[in-house]
């Protein structure tokens, strides 16, 4: 059957900015600086910007450090929880903080489904979160005056976390309300249940209307109500397996059972509101599409069978608060409510995404590094500067997918850590991809058998190459930030902020086209002096950039000093990098890329400024993608008269490595580029909240 597009959850913002009164007869709007005095400003503009720690980055010259488009700021978890909307009249010059802006997404594995179920029966770990994956409405009206989820019966599932092994006795309570047919809870081996090729425990409602409990071992086994329930009413279904075998119970009634059913033992994922029921045609009476049309609410999965009284006195609970409460007496392993918003953040892994091998390059140049077999994203990095990425000595690196031709008078800035005695590459360039084939390499940055650093070129090509070599040796297991620099000062070499070696006469290198290489590059003993027995690294790197200058010691002294992961990539960023790799990537696919629109209105007129178009914005899509930090001009409003700044952003759920490292606009700034800024700031619960 024809599986589901992962969509997204828009949150919206709104500022609303009153302009002050000009000179007279002026339509210009007027900012006041702190002296008292006032220019008019001729246009305007609606800026990103970010400030982390004692680093500020705009779009515009104006109050902070211009940043260019894909200018980065630091990767990690997304940590925003809820949107909101704010108004707020700015009357003076500077900043004011309008409300918290929040950004939740089912497509980024943000939103959460919550379990407060705790047994860890079947080898489950107690509370399972079950993740939102399209077509899902939020705070519907449910039974006992409780709220419930609506699906729509063609996208709209939702797929628990963890997984289990041979879920055995059990009984699920469900409430359902529809008209229409479709699955309400599954249970496969598959997180996508429409690939799965074991799957069981199913519950649906069939094509009459008919609810059916259905349990496979070598045969399908069913038990069917004789009643139908597609009545647009809230019905209480309870589906049980053990010892008395199969049954089934409709509002506290037995309405099918079948006392011979047996079950697989496997392990498996249960699915809300989708099952793999239409999966083969296995199923006699499957419904016509395994998506859920209708609504759902207070999902239980209790690890015994219920008996005919336990059932009946907990569809005789008329409180939210009473049935509740029966429900947790018996010690459920699973209790998902369904009644949440939809913006509680789940920042876990999504189960059965595709493991990422994708390091981006946050320089805004789109140079992706692919991690090859022996690298594990996520792992730890420098205390102050988030992840990492661990490499196992023997076949771990990864390569870059541009090519740079003859890059000169440049420097490589990488975190690094290793306990290696037989040394190991940083990194390096070769003249092409792969490692095999290469016909020149140099630009290497490694770190020999003796625990030195070593920076070797080969400015003619010839049989050896140029080293210089640190004195000290860093296979101690802690981390070093090396910066390896050629150009007119000669080559340098530096560990920790302070120089360890120089040769100020060879001042270029190697003339060919080549890839850049992480973790391992083509030193050889016919080439070079003082090459590893591995040239592979046994270790950790974090943080690697190339900046297209020779840095100097201040600058140098800047990153080494850094306090943060968003300080250090904005002190990155300021240096124009031709490639910043943070590494820290997450080996799942969880976020997507970021889309925003914005739309001004001015009394009834709407405009919309980013994409430009006549009118209210549409929905964000590929066309309004945001790369980067960059000025979105507005026309500058008629002075006095109220206007409204609407910012709608998006994630999708396509791959992230397009806005990897960019803030999810921590700051909105509508000013004059002509005087100081006026400020309305869209402020997220954690200030570093990234992609």
């Amino acid at each position: 059957m024809a599986r589901r597009i992962v969509r997204a959850i828009a949150a919206i913002v709104i500022v609303s900015l009153a302009c002050a009164a000009g000179a007279a007869g002026a339509t210009n709007w007027v900012t006041t600086a702190a002296s008292g005095s006032s220019s008019e400003a001729q246009s305007a503009t609606l800026q990103l910007t970010s400030t982390i720690a004692a680093n500020g980055c705009s779009s515009s010259t104006s109050g902070a450090t211009t940043c260019t488009t894909g200018s980065p700021v630091p990767a990690g978890p997304l940590s925003s929880s809820s949107s909101s909307s704010a108004t707020t009249t700015l009357t003076s010059p500077g900043s004011q903080n309008a409300s918290s802006a929040n950004l939740a997404s089912a497509a980024c594995g943000v939103a959460q489904l919550a379990d407060t179920g705790s047994d860890a029966s079947w080898g489950g770990s107690g509370s399972n979160t079950a993740l939102p994956l399209g077509g899902l409405t939020y705070g519907s009206s449910g039974p006992l005056s409780s709220q419930a989820i609506t699906l729509n019966g063609s996208t709209g599932w939702a797929e628990t976390t963890g997984a289990y092994t041979g879920a055995g006795t059990f009984t699920i309570l469900a409430w359902f309300k529809t008209s229409a047919s479709g699955s309400i809870i599954g249970y496969s081996n598959n997180t996508a249940p429409g690939a799965a090729n074991n799957y069981d425990r199913m519950l649906w409602v069939d094509p009459t209307g008919h609810l059916v409990w259905g349990i496979y071992n070598s045969a399908t086994d069913e038990a069917t109500s004789s009643s139908s329930y597609a009545n647009g009413a809230w019905h209480l279904a309870a589906a049980s397996f053990g010892s008395a075998g199969m049954q089934l119970y409709v509002d506290g009634t037995l309405a099918g059972s079948n006392s011979n059913a047996t079950a697989s033992n496997y392990s498996g994922w249960w699915s809300i509101g989708d099952s793999a029921v239409d999966n083969n045609g296995g199923w006699p009476d499957d419904p016509a599409s395994a998506y859920f049309n209708g609504s759902l609410a207070q999902i239980a999965i209790v690890p015994s069978q219920l008996t005919g009284t336990q059932i009946s006195n907990l569809y005789a609970d008329n409180t939210l608060s009473s049935y509740t409460s029966a429900v947790n007496a018996l010690s459920p392993v699973n209790d998902w409510a369904l009644n949440d918003s939809g913006a509680v953040p789940y920042e876990g892994s999504v189960p059965g995404g595709t493991a990422s091998t994708a390091l981006a390059d946050a320089s805004g140049n789109g140079d992706t590094a692919t991690a090859q077999s022996g690298v594990t994203l996520g792992a730890s990095g420098p205390s102050a500067l988030g992840g990492a990425i661990s490499l196992n000595g023997s076949t771990g690196w990864a390569q870059t997918a541009s090519s740079y031709a003859n890059p000169e008078s440049f420097s490589v800035v990488a975190w690094f850590k290793t306990s290696s005695t037989s040394g190991g590459t940083i990194i390096g360039l070769t003249n092409v991809q792969g490692n095999s084939g290469q016909a020149e390499w140099d630009r290497m940055l490694w770190v020999d058998n003796n625990g030195k650093l070593v920076w070797g070129v080969n400015p003619t090509g010839a049989a050896t190459g140029t080293e210089i070599t640190s004195t000290s040796a860093y296979n101690n297991g802690q981390w070093h930030m090396a910066v390896a620099e050629i150009g007119s000062s000669g080559m340098q070499l530096w560990v920790d902020g302070t120089e360890v070696a120089s040769n100020t006469s060879i001042t270029t290198a190697q003339s060919y086209t080549g890839y850049w290489h992480l973790g391992w590059a083509s030193e050889t003993s016919a080439n070079w002096a003082d090459v590893p027995s591995d040239l592979y690294l046994t270790g950790s790197l974090s943080q690697i950039a190339v900046i297209p200058s020779q840095l100097t010691a201040s600058q140098i002294g800047t990153l080494d000093n850094a306090a943060s992961a968003g300080a250090y990539a904005l002190d990155v960023g300021a240096l124009s990098p031709t490639n910043y790799w943070p590494l820290q990537d997450s080996a799942s696919n969880v976020c997507g890329t970021t889309e925003i629109t914005v739309q001004q209105t001015v009394g009834s007129t709407n405009t919309c400024i980013y994409p430009a178009a006549a009118g209210a914005c549409a929905s964000p899509n590929s066309s309004s993608l945001v790369t980067g930090l960059g000025v979105r001009s507005i026309t500058t409003p008629t002075s006095s008269t109220p206007t409204t700044i609407k910012i709608t952003t998006q994630l999708s759920g396509a791959s992230p490595a397009g806005v990897l490292g960019l803030h999810e606009l921590a700051d909105v700034t509508y000013g004059s580029v002509r005087s100081t800024l006026w400020t309305a700031q869209l402020a997220y619960p954690n200030a570093s909240s990234q992609l």
